[in-house]
């Protein structure tokens, strides 16, 4: 969406211009109302808001002229004003076809919600009539003088106040830049114009090497390209990031994240950018030394869910490598699903140790070379209890002991040890419950030899929808038959 800003006074224009583009609004500018039709008929806008009093052609000529044309009366009008603060001058405003009549000065917020109302308004709502308006000129131009010469008149008092105040004003504006903390930087044909005393105290670069060299030269090598792509794409009026970091040498060598918010602005009459530089050094080391701090405590974790492992495999040796097994076809099941990395991480985790629970089932029963018979059965069932019992009360980052819980329960109910349904059941026990049978029947028992691969796929293909999650199935399949997996050894 493009806004055309409508104001003689700059400052306005590079405030209003800076809280749009913030806002994810493209914009241009004018000075007056004559600028503005040139802007107009240069190129479409969505919107315009304009300021009244301005030299060559106020705002209320403007709004005349637009509504009057067809190709521009669609446009909505919006009138932002601090001089023209009557009940008679909205009215008149809003016989002229405006769509709304805004009091400055608006909080950035309440601006940024009006326009985009009167953005959100069905267009019969927000354009003129295809008929000209109803006021005539006689009626046009004695309400136009009557408001615009009284003006003109208090603005000629005003201006010489301003005039005096003026150098004052730029005193302070100077005094803020001088003692900002940031770096402020103006560039323009890719070379610094502009460098604040906060930009010498960053850089660690005189004033006179700063407005002499190519911009570029102060950035770090590997993030140099990105950043003057951006420059590029943002001086050509192209979306680039409001808000992102890069680094930057001093002149010392030492190497040092920034933070930049820049936008395009008018230097001496050319288009320029200025920019805001922040020093994020610290805030990046730190994340960096967090990140490092939870790399090591994911690993950590990865061990100790290995020696868990172990110890399952050490009771149960005619089983030995199960978990794994299981935990890796479950890991490429869930890549082929498209689970997020995150969750296929603890996916692999609970795959791990999903037997756990079995330390709790006597050793002759679990190395039984033999059928079981249904108490001995009833006594392994209990594993996902007992391993949700050993579990629950480690806070990991994932629900582990929920998925060892579900692990052997089924899409109709069927299964144990609480005959959840359906999308009772966890994603991630879906996945593991399809790896688990695939696994056990593919591998040789104390009971019986292996049953083969293609007899497991079979199993669930004929439970797919009814014992299993089909998406799981479904997957588990493609890995096997199309993307050529094997089961570790």
């Amino acid at each position: 969406m493009k806004i055309l800003i409508v104001d003689d006074i700059a400052e306005n224009i590079l405030l209003l211009e800076t809280l749009f583009q913030g806002g994810g609004y493209e914009t241009v500018s004018a000075r007056n109302g004559k600028d503005a039709l040139k802007r107009l008929r240069e190129g479409p806008c969505d919107l315009i808001l304009a300021d009244i009093l301005m030299p060559v052609m106020d705002g209320f000529q403007l709004c005349r002229i637009c509504k009057a044309d067809p190709g521009l009366r669609r446009i909505p009008f919006v009138f932002y004003t601090a001089t023209y603060t009557e009940k008679r001058d909205e009215e008149f405003a809003l016989a002229l076809g405006a769509d709304r009549f805004v009091i400055k000065p608006q909080g950035p917020e309440r601006l940024l919600e009006i326009m985009k109302e009167v953005l959100d308004l069905p267009e019969f709502e927000v354009t003129a009539d295809e008929e000209q308006p109803g006021m005539d000129d006689k009626t046009y131009f004695a309400a136009h003088n009557e408001r615009v010469i009284g003006k003109l008149e208090k603005r000629t008092a005003e201006l010489a106040n301003i005039y005096l105040a003026l150098h004052e004003s730029e005193e302070k504006y100077r005094l803020v830049v001088e003692n900002a903390a940031e770096a402020i930087l103006i560039v323009q044909e890719w070379v610094i114009r502009y460098a604040n005393p906060g930009s010498i105290r960053l850089t660690g670069y005189p004033e006179e090497i700063l407005t002499s060299r190519p911009f570029a030269e102060f950035i770090h090598p590997e993030d140099r390209g990105m950043v003057l792509e951006h420059h590029r794409r943002r001086v050509a009026g192209q979306e680039v990031p409001a808000v992102y970091p890069f680094r930057i040498v001093t002149g010392d060598g030492t190497v040092r994240w920034v933070e930049i918010h820049a936008v395009v602005v008018v230097w001496k009459g050319n288009p320029a950018t200025l920019n805001f530089l922040s020093d994020i050094t610290e805030r990046r080391q730190s994340a960096e030394a967090l990140a490092l701090g939870f790399e090591n405590i994911r690993k950590a974790l990865g061990g100790t869910v290995q020696a868990i492992a172990m110890v399952v495999e050490a009771r149960d040796p005619y089983t030995a490598g199960h978990q794994r097994r299981v935990a890796d076809l479950a890991h490429a099941v869930a890549l082929e699903m498209g689970l997020p990395d995150d969750r296929i991480e603890g996916l692999g985790l609970a795959g791990m140790i999903h037997d756990i629970g079995k330390i709790s089932v006597p050793a002759e029963i679990l190395s039984k070379p033999v059928k079981l018979t249904a108490i001995e059965f009833g006594l392994i069932k209990v594993h996902p209890q007992a391993g949700f019992d050993i579990l629950k009360e480690i806070e990991f980052p994932w629900p582990i002991a929920q998925i060892v819980f579900q692990h052997h329960e089924r899409m109709d109910g069927v299964g144990y040890p609480r005959g959840l349904k359906g999308q009772e059941i966890l994603p991630e026990a879906r996945i593991l419950a399809v790896a688990d049978v695939v696994e056990a029947m593919a591998s040789h028992r104390p009971y019986r030899p292996s049953l083969g691969l293609e007899a497991a796929l079979a199993e669930i293909e004929r439970g797919k929808g009814v014992d299993y999650d089909p998406d799981a199935v479904e997957a588990c399949l493609i890995v096997f038959r199309e993307k050529g997996y094997k089961l570790p050894d």
